[in-house]
């Protein structure tokens, strides 16, 4: 029974020595640096993709205490916390379904606008240009145009997000300052036609508080999430169980070691030399330097994702549309960097409304990352490998 307080303890007591001892190479930190960084900013401008795909990577329904301890990773907008939390304690609720956690944040967010819409928009994106800022460490005096749509669409702010988009087609603009912001939301005015107007004073930016300083009233008692829709994942998942005999499945485990041992070797040989200990930055450009100037090519992606790893992705991840997945490939295999490599993971996930959480779109990404740094393990068709 590991729910005797005496197992617990000691349980407690063998990951926090297992904490204070573990070893990461710096590879694999910076990997996860990265991811975590993503998550976090992802998190600031769009909570309500981000936190529904991230709670609900693996399952369908889950716990309340699984979503409070996973809340526990953010660090901003403090009001979804507290809101998502009394709504709990206030309902006695055990467990949430995704549909049902869509329609309290959707509810959370109508809550927390409906008495000052304006102030508490402008609110937020100060707190989101904070971050931002904080991020690459240096003040950042305006924002995208995309991040700005992003972050007033996710929120159901339609009214505002449907003006910056008539910015995005009717001038040349990709950025807007505070200030422009400001007048576009509150005078439906498009930048260029405020000039005429403006008056040299105080800047709009330091006239608002930011929302984590001022978080909106967010009254969870009027709040009522409907019934859990039936969710079809189940089936498919019950039909992968049956897709094939258990004696294909052996043959199979076998022909994976075989490759997978193949590949290992592969990158081995492709992988260059540990760089020298220094400061975490210069060993990563020195890692980087090398690995782009070597006169090795980096391995084709084909020969890297192969087996039920390859098929799990294709169907799970593409709808079982094999030439989208190799199309895919392709593109990844034109890049020399994980920064542009990346960046075509980003757009190829958001365009299929892949949750970029889940256990396949993550081992893939993890795949496609050890093509540009092959220093680490691979461990795309090994189970007892994977991040957690």
């Amino acid at each position: 029974d590991y729910d005797q307080p005496e197992v617990r303890m000691l349980i407690d007591q063998i990951f926090d020595k297992l904490q204070q001892n573990s070893i990461i190479d710096l590879t694999k930190f910076n990997h996860l640096l990265e991811r975590a960084i993503k998550l976090e900013l992802n998190y600031i401008v769009k909570p309500h993709r981000t936190l529904s795909q991230f709670i609900f990577k693996n399952s369908d329904t889950v716990s309340t205490i699984e979503v409070y301890d996973t809340l526990k990773y953010f660090f901003k907008f403090e009001y979804y916390k507290n809101a998502i939390s009394d709504y709990f304690n206030a309902k006695y609720l055990r467990s949430i379904s995704h549909d049902q956690f869509i329609d309290l944040i959707n509810q959370i967010d109508e809550k927390a606008f409906e008495e000052d819409r304006l102030n508490t928009t402008l609110k937020t994106i100060k707190s989101i240009m904070a971050a931002i800022s904080e991020a690459r460490q240096t003040e950042i005096t305006k924002l995208s145009i995309d991040i700005l749509y992003d972050a007033l669409s996710d929120r159901k702010l339609e009214d505002y997000s449907s003006l910056v988009q008539k910015v995005k087609y009717e001038t040349e603009l990709s950025e807007l300052t505070f200030d422009e912001i400001e007048v576009l939301l509150k005078d439906n005015k498009l930048p260029g036609e405020q000039q005429a107007e403006e008056v040299k004073g105080e800047s709009a930016f330091e006239s608002y508080e930011d929302i984590e300083e001022s978080a909106p009233d967010v009254d969870v008692e009027s709040i009522e999430v409907k019934e859990s829709a039936v969710d079809v994942s189940l089936k498919e998942d019950e039909e992968d169980k049956i897709d094939e005999s258990d004696e294909i499945e052996e043959i199979e485990e076998i022909e994976e070691i075989e490759e997978e041992d193949e590949v290992t070797e592969e990158i081995k040989k492709e992988a260059p030399a540990p760089v020298a200990h220094g400061t975490v930055a210069s060993d990563l450009a020195d890692y980087v330097a090398k690995q782009m100037s070597s006169d090795s090519p980096l391995l084709e992606l084909s020969t890297m994702i192969q087996g039920r790893t390859r098929r799990k992705v294709i169907k799970k991840l593409f709808k079982k549309n094999e030439q989208k997945f190799v199309d895919f490939l392709n593109l990844i295999n034109n890049e020399s960097s994980w920064k542009s490599a990346s960046k075509i993971i980003d757009d190829e996930f958001y365009e299929r409304e892949i949750n970029p959480y889940s256990k396949e779109a993550i081992n893939l990404s993890d795949i496609i990352y050890l093509r540009f740094f092959p220093k680490d393990k691979y461990v795309g068709n090994n189970e007892s490998t994977k991040w957690d």
